[in-house]
């Protein structure tokens, strides 16, 4: 058999060494917790997956991927440690996908798309890790999966092959589920406030016919235009937004060189807030952005597409939109 690679060596080791713990008395997260003998379960959910969680006590200790936490968090459940595409160009943390954790109270233990440190999760002694779908695929890369179930059970909401609000009330129920009290006068407002946004941005596009909008991220090379893979998207196509259809690229989005720019007519702009995408500043020196209708007429507004898919982080987003459009006027391009 050829040797692992250096990675899979060591998250290998890593896992072997946890568990070796465990023996030696050292309760790994795995030790005794993982799942529970049948019919002495106490808490169990049943994910998006199919997969029925079953534990012998309420999970407290929860390691999750960002938007996750950030669904989570907002129903005033605090994970202990997240992982997820949080490393900033340059250095720092990209809070973006994070909602409104806060990072200094937790532990980072991924910080790119995919990626877990087995080892620094483990030494957190998580009892349950929330990983969300992306059209039945988990957001944890591969190589780490396995190792990563071998300690500690898995729950996983699908948050790309669902709607916006599906995605929204399965949150809720692994909130609850988890111990929030949907009866706390907080949780009601933010549950009031997602239905009231929800309809105000509703009646805001209804109010602006014609108007194209385009979604995009960017880069030194160019400009990749969003399309309805990413749900946020077709959630507010449903809503009767008029979003610019590339017609080119992959289920997410289609990449035009910045010559190829204004392939698409655009009267309003939305850009990815993310760190991964250039942002309108970094752009100003770039005479193929600058001659674009919707940047000349400074009908530009954020996107950021990866929300918190609570309530509290779709209103949020839904209010930020409405903003973006109260201010556009249509057929300008």
């Amino acid at each position: 058999m050829p040797p692992l690679p250096d990675r899979r060596r060591f998250l290998t080791t890593a896992a072997q060494g946890l568990l070796a713990l465990g023996a030696a008395g050292c309760s790994p997260p795995e030790a005794g917790r993982r799942q529970a003998v049948r019919g002495r379960a106490v808490w169990r959910f049943t994910d998006d997956a199919g997969r029925t969680v079953r534990l012998d006590r309420r999970p407290q200790r929860i390691v999750a991927y960002a938007t996750s936490a950030a669904a989570l968090w907002d129903y005033g459940i605090r994970p202990i440690g997240v992982y997820g595409a949080l490393q900033r160009r340059g250095g720092g943390k990209d809070v973006t996908v994070a909602g409104d954790v806060n990072l200094s109270r937790v532990a980072v233990v991924g910080g790119t798309w995919g990626h877990i440190s087995v080892e620094r999760m483990g030494r957190l002694h998580p009892d349950l890790v929330v990983d969300p779908l992306q059209y039945g695929a988990p957001q944890i890369d591969r190589s780490s999966l396995k190792l990563v179930e071998e300690l500690v059970p898995r729950v996983s909401i699908e948050v790309y092959g669902a709607k916006v609000d599906t995605a929204v009330r399965r949150y809720v129920d692994l909130a609850a589920a988890l111990g929030a009290d949907f009866t706390a006068p907080e949780l009601r407002r933010g549950e009031a406030a997602y239905s009231a946004a929800r309809d105000r941005l509703r009646r805001t596009i209804s109010g602006k016919p014609g108007l194209r909008v385009l979604f995009a991220s960017a880069d030194q090379d160019g400009m990749r235009v969003g399309k309805a893979g990413f749900p946020s998207l077709g959630d507010f196509e449903d809503l009767g937004l008029d979003i610019v259809k590339p017609i080119g690229g992959n289920r997410y989005m289609e990449k035009l060189s910045w010559e190829l720019a204004d392939r698409y007519p655009a009267d309003l702009i939305l850009l990815d807030v993310r760190s991964s995408s250039l942002q309108p500043a970094d752009l100003s020196s770039n005479g193929l952005w600058r001659n674009l209708p919707a940047v000349r007429a400074g009908q530009l507004g954020p996107w950021n597409p990866e929300p918190s898919l609570s309530h509290h982080g779709m209103a949020k987003a839904y209010a930020s939109l409405a903003r973006s459009l109260a201010g556009a006027r249509p057929h300008i391009a």
